[in-house]
C-alpha cells in the first residue's frame, strides 16, 4: 500500500498459503516509463483510459501525495501534470471504473466542503481519509462526491477497485495495527454497507485490492503471510462458483533484490486484462567491480528513477490466471 508501504508490520500472525515455484517460466518484470512515470520520486501504479492512451497515477513523498495525468503521444508518455480534480489536498490512488465513466480515488480532504479555507496552522475539521468521486463529462471532469457511508464505513479508507457490475472492493485501516479488505456490494443503483471478505480478516494486513471486472479473479497485496517476511508481496486469489479460493503469491522472475527483499503494493490491470502493474522499491540489480561507463549509467539511471523510491513495474500474468 503506497500510503504505508514504509511502515513496519509489527503482527506475527501467519495464514497457510500455496506459493508458485520459483522457475524460468515465471513472467518478467519491466519497469514502466522510466524517468516519466517512474521517476525520482515515489510514483503508485496506473489507471489507464478505455483506450489506453490517458493515464492517471499517484507521485508521492512523507507529507503529501497528488495524483498526476500523462498522455500517450506518438509512442511516449507525456510529462505527468497535476490531474484537473487533484491538488488542493493530499490524494492518491486512482481507480478508473470499467466502463471508463468515472474515477474513484482516495483523499484526505474534509468529508463537507469547507465555507471557507483556514489560515496556515489552523486546524482542519472533518479530515478523514475517504473515497471520492469523479465523472467524465464533456468539458473533463465534474466536481468531485464523496461516496456514501456505506462505503466509507471508517475515516481511514484507502485503494479502492471497482468491478463492473459497481462493487466497489476497499481497503480498510484499523482498528489498531489491523488491515483488511471489504466489499461495497452495488445493488439497485445503491451501495451496501461495506462487509469483510472473508479471505481477508485483519490480522494477516491485507491491502491494496485490485478486482478483474468480471470480479474472477482479485489481486491484493499483503505485509502478513509469508513467515518470517513483513513486506507487502502481491497474492492472487480466484473465484470459485460462490466463494473466494485460497490465496496464492505471485511470483515473478527476480522478485526479490540482490540485497534485501523488496516491497510490491498498489496491483492495477492493464485495459488488456493480463498486465499487471504494481508499485515496488525494488531496483536493478548492481555488478561490482564494474567499469566507469558503468558506473556512469548507473548514475544516470540514479537520477532518473532507481534511487530505492517506489516506481512502477509491469508483468503478463497469462498462465495465471
Amino acid at each position: 500500500m503506497i500510503v504505508l508501504s514504509r511502515i513496519a508490520c509489527l503482527l506475527a500472525v501467519f495464514a497457510p498459503m500455496t506459493v508458485l515455484a520459483q522457475t524460468a517460466s515465471l513472467p518478467t518484470v519491466q519497469i514502466f516509463a522510466p524517468g516519466v512515470i517512474s521517476g525520482p520520486a515515489n510514483d503508485g501504479s496506473p489507471a489507464f483510459s478505455l483506450d489506453g492512451k490517458t493515464l492517471f497515477f499517484t507521485r508521492y513523498a512523507a507529507h503529501w501525495s497528488v495524483i498526476l495525468e500523462s498522455h500517450l503521444i506518438n509512442g511516449e508518455w507525456s510529462e505527468p501534470v497535476v490531474a484537473p480534480f487533484s491538488g488542493q489536498w493530499p490524494d492518491s490512488s486512482p481507480t478508473w471504473s470499467p466502463d471508463g465513466k468515472y474515477i474513484v480515488f482516495v483523499t484526505t480532504r474534509p468529508k463537507v466542503p469547507l465555507k471557507e479555507m483556514p489560515k496556515a496552522g489552523e486546524p482542519i475539521p472533518g479530515i478523514a481519509s475517504n473515497l471520492w468521486r469523479v465523472d467524465r463529462i464533456t468539458t473533463g471532469w465534474s466536481e468531485p462526491v464523496r461516496l456514501p457511508d456505506e462505503v466509507n464505513i471508517t475515516d481511514a479508507i484507502f485503494k479502492p477497485s471497482v468491478a463492473a457490475n459497481g462493487d466497489v472492493f476497499i481497503t480498510v485501516i484499523g482498528p489498531g495495527e489491523a488491515k483488511a479488505i471489504y466489499l461495497s456490494l452495488m445493488r439497485n443503483g445503491s451501495y451496501q454497507r461495506a462487509t469483510l471478505l472473508p479471505i481477508s480478516d485483519g490480522s494477516k494486513l491485507d491491502v491494496d485490492p485490485e478486482v478483474a471486472p468480471d470480479e474472477s479473479f482479485l489481486i491484493f497485496s499483503s505485509g502478513g503471510r509469508v513467515a518470517g517476511d513483513p513486506h507487502e508481496r502481491l497474492f492472487l486469489v480466484k473465484r470459485e462458483g460462490d466463494h473466494w479460493g485460497a490465496p496464492t503469491m505471485i511470483r515473478y522472475q527476480n522478485d526479490v533484490t540482490k540485497y534485501g527483499p523488496s516491497t510490491d503494493n498498489e496491483p492495477k490491470l492493464g485495459r488488456d486484462g493480463v498486465t499487471l502493474y504494481f508499485s515496488s522499491d525494488r531496483t536493478e540489480a548492481t555488478h561490482f567491480p564494474r567499469t566507469k561507463a558503468q558506473a556512469d549509467e548507473d548514475l544516470k539511471r540514479l537520477n532518473r528513477w532507481d534511487n530505492s523510491n517506489s516506481n512502477v513495474w509491469m508483468i503478463n500474468l497469462k498462465g495465471l490466471i
